[in-house]
């Protein structure tokens, strides 16, 4: 996850450390599940962000092309179209991410 901004972040979980994400890391975990992440750097707490499968890196894919297109759209019908398109594709990202987050907290049990 390159040109990103740091994120400011305490540890609420253990040490109470204030410090800037840079990075994130990411796992492969079975399948074509990917977890993103981060640690303090003080205590080494894990911070899970989200999980993600290639169902879910297609809809984000997808999202990206319709938010590219939506700046360059001046058709108001279009443009509305298209915002539905995107809320749904968003829900279903959502869903989808809700699920693996489910699955893959139940495995790490």
């Amino acid at each position: 996850m390159s040109n990103m901004e740091p994120i400011y972040a305490r540890c609420d979980k253990s040490c109470g450390h204030n410090f800037y994400v840079q990075h994130f890391k990411e796992d492969k975990l079975h399948n074509t599940i990917e977890k993103t992440y981060f640690n303090c750097p003080n205590c080494g707490q894990e911070y899970v962000c989200f999980y993600t499968d290639e169902e879910v890196r297609k809809l984000q894919k997808r999202q990206r092309e319709l938010q590219r297109k939506l700046k360059w759209m001046t058709d108001d019908a279009e443009v509305k179209a298209l915002l539905i398109e995107l809320e749904g594709i968003r829900a279903a990202t959502k869903e989808r991410m809700d699920a693996i987050k489910q699955e893959a907290e139940k495995q790490h049990e």
